[in-house]
């Protein structure tokens, strides 16, 4: 067996809302003024658990250091797209950006007139999508091909509708991130092509379904560099600048998401970083006076989640130390797909003593894991542990590998905490097939 080390446990901060608090006899980790204990105890594992105070306070914190422009922030969907995280969300003042017209029906099941600060993108957007976006009245296509342009063109004629749309432009900027999530360069099926994308803005405005609005750009996710946001937005306000000559009323520009977090040691100073992303982000824009869109997602809801799991079994393979979990990558994939590092705590602390150990789930797939030779607090079985920053690209990435039920989720709002997500049962997976 590999030496127990002996010594403090490095706290890790997730303040204000998941911190660790006297309760029992014991230190535990609370979710707000909500025990994760007995939320664990009372609904099972495992269990995704969201704070309503640390969305509430990054909308906030987005709303302050963009207060100079008037802009209009469109969380993701596709970051987490449980209903009652959207009607938050909504009920912030938040418009929505959505990739698929499933996403698109979850807005319009929350709030249908929410439509009307909704953004489309994604690069394969089919007829009945554009149809369902077009009855809806939604605030913005953003065109990725000269295909899809004549298939809006069309559809929106055949409706007798009219498209306000925006091109997605690739500026060739490296947004310095996991290449799967990186989408800025020319090598990446998104956007456009600065010089293809003035041919596409002048097709546009020969079809009197379409209305040309705005530029768009998305250079990638969990980017922490600000450097690559400015430098896209500065050929984005070239290229606002040039359009308008050539008679173009571009009266937004969509700048896309992809502000990251901090996945490893305490949580970042969000003030500080908002501030430099807002500065970034605006510097560019300056006197163009259009109405920016900003589209969210991981910044608002990743740090506002946890994944919660059950150490089922300890296991030794010669030196090599396990904890088999509760959880899988069926309910959390991103360590899986991305190698993504997820900080992992006890839900009750006690000795202070720590191993080197793998936290691995009972999926049959070697990468079923969500950390490898980590340095933990020693955890017995029937030990809760909590996987933080967990809120976004966890529950809606989640799938049925081995017939496993995906988790329950949960909303707390201080000492409140309701299950807006069932556990899902066999029964409701097998609803769907025939013998």
């Amino acid at each position: 067996m590999r030496r127990a080390k002996t010594g403090i446990v490095r706290s890790i901060v997730r303040a204000p809302s998941f911190t660790y608090r006297p309760a029992n006899g014991d230190t535990e980790l609370f979710c707000e003024a909500t025990s994760l204990a007995q939320l664990a105890e009372r609904h099972g594992t495992p269990l995704y658990v969201y704070s309503s105070e640390m969305i509430h306070a990054r909308m906030a914190a987005f709303a302050r250091a963009f207060r100079s422009v008037l802009h209009t922030l469109c969380y993701s969907v596709k970051a987490n797209s449980t209903l009652a995280i959207l009607r938050l969300v909504g009920r912030g003042g938040a418009g929505f950006d959505v990739v698929s017209g499933g996403e698109l029906e979850r807005v319009l099941r929350v709030k249908r007139s929410a439509a009307r600060s909704v953004v489309f993108s994604g690069v394969g957007k089919t007829v009945p999508e554009m149809e369902l976006a077009l009855k809806a009245g939604i605030l913005l296509f953003n065109i990725e091909s000269a295909s899809e342009l004549s298939v809006l063109a069309a559809t929106a004629a055949r409706l007798k509708k009219w498209a306000a749309v925006a091109v997605r432009v690739n500026p060739d900027v490296s947004a310095k991130t996991h290449p799967y999530i990186s989408t800025g360069l020319h090598q990446h099926k998104f956007g456009v092509p600065i010089p293809e994308a003035r041919e596409l803005y002048a097709e546009a405005s020969r079809h009197p379904s379409l209305k040309v609005a705005g530029v768009s750009v998305h250079i990638g996710s969990q980017i922490t560099d600000v450097r690559s946001f400015s430098e896209a937005l500065e050929r984005v306000a070239d290229l606002v600048s040039e359009l308008r000559v050539h008679g173009h009323d571009i009266r937004y520009v969509d700048a896309g998401g992809g502000l990251g977090i901090t996945y490893e040691g305490a949580q970042e100073d969000f003030a500080t970083q908002i501030a430099s992303y807002a500065s970034a982000v605006l510097k560019p824009l300056r006197g163009l006076g259009v109405h920016l869109l900003l589209e969210p997602g991981r910044s608002i809801i990743g740090a506002a989640g946890v994944l919660l799991t059950r150490v089922t079994y300890r296991k030794t393979n010669n030196r090599k130390q396990f904890l088999i979990v509760d959880a899988a990558m069926n309910d959390l994939i991103r360590p899986a797909l991305y190698g993504a590092h997820h900080e992992i705590v006890p839900v009750v602390r006690s000795s202070g003593k720590t191993e080197l150990v793998d936290v691995v789930g009972p999926v049959c797939e070697t990468g079923d894991f969500f950390a490898r030779d980590r340095d933990l607090p020693v955890a017995r079985e029937g030990d809760l542990l909590a996987i933080l920053d967990a809120g976004a690209y966890g529950a809606a990435l989640g799938s049925n590998y081995n017939t496993r039920g995906r988790p329950a989720e949960m909303l707390v709002d201080g000492r409140m905490a309701r299950v807006i997500r069932r556990r899902e049962s066999v029964q409701d997976q097998l609803r769907l097939e025939r013998l």
